[in-house]
């Protein structure tokens, strides 16, 4: 068939995928604003159009046919792409607009990403964004959040990844606590030393590092323990003692000289460290609000804009 041809039966299609939706010609005539009549002629014309019956009606039921569903599929995405086209033409208004759920772990959030969605939601005044700090896994599609942001290794799969930047964990300590103390030239030193830990579980007392092929375990102890980074943070400034940070909690304060990174030639194993990405579910459309939030971070990240 022609595209001349072709062009009339597109609303005649439209109308057939709003009938079996709808169930029968009495309710998609209501939904249409049009006479069952005016229905029932769309209908006949599409099926003398293909020379296909495409619906079987009775007095009390109608059902499709088999060559019907498959005309029924294959319209139905029709329809589904022009909603996409006319969802994609609003998406590129300057105006981006909408609600916009973003969840983040919390220190990442407090330390790192406040001040990058304030700029943002005053850049874009229409966009209503709602932050979720959490530092357990959020299910994007449970959770109903439209965008996590996350430091891993192992993006969660399934979901478009965009890289913001790198995480390394940083082992540090004031200048005063390790005049004090010495400073420890190998891992094992560590033991000896008052550490700073999370505590939330056994295992937080236990320190993993590698250099090349090296691998060395050291337990831990120290005076005070607390899960917030910040605390441990003004623990470590206080000279209090030796502990691990996200470096995007502490390299202001290596860089000011406030603290000390120490062992620079090991990598510190442990959770908060990776890359930072964001993710958000595939889409043949992605919400405008979505990918203006995604690329003005990464704009960010990469070039401090």
């Amino acid at each position: 068939m022609n595209t001349n041809k072709l062009i009339p039966l597109l609303s005649e299609m439209a109308i057939f995928v709003n009938v079996v939706d709808s169930g029968s010609f009495s309710n998609s005539a209501k939904k249409l604003g049009v006479s069952p009549s005016s229905v029932s002629r769309s209908i006949t014309r599409l099926e003398d159009a293909l020379q296909e019956k495409l619906l079987v009606r009775t007095t009390r039921q109608m059902r499709l046919s088999s060559t019907g569903q498959e005309v029924y599929n294959l319209c139905s995405d029709m329809m589904n792409s022009a909603k996409l086209a006319v969802s994609a033409a609003q998406a590129d208004k300057t105006d981006i607009s909408g609600v916009l759920r973003v969840a983040a772990p919390k220190a990442l959030s407090r330390q790192v990403l406040m001040p990058m969605i304030l700029d943002f939601i005053e850049a874009y005044p229409n966009v209503a964004l709602q932050l979720k700090v959490a530092d357990h896994y959020i299910d994007p599609i449970g959770d109903e959040v439209d965008v996590i942001i996350h430091i891993t290794d192992k993006p969660t799969e399934g979901l478009i990844a965009k890289t913001l930047t790198q995480c390394r964990l940083v082992l540090c300590a004031s200048p005063e606590y390790l005049e004090t103390h010495g400073i420890p030239i190998h891992p094992e030193d560590i033991s000896a030393h008052n550490c700073v830990c999370l505590g939330e579980n056994p295992r937080d007392r236990v320190w993993d590092f590698t250099n090349n092929l090296k691998k060395v375990s050291i337990n831990v102890s120290g005076s005070f323990a607390v899960n917030h980074s910040e605390i441990r943070r003004e623990a470590v400034l206080r000279g209090v003692g030796i502990s691990v940070f996200p470096e995007f909690a502490i390299q202001e304060y290596v860089d000011s000289g406030e603290v000390v990174e120490i062992l620079t030639d090991w990598h510190v194993g442990g959770n908060y460290q990776g890359k930072v990405i964001a993710q958000y579910a595939q889409s043949k459309f992605i919400p405008g609000q979505i990918k203006t939030f995604v690329s003005y971070l990464e704009d960010r990240f990469h070039h401090g804009k």
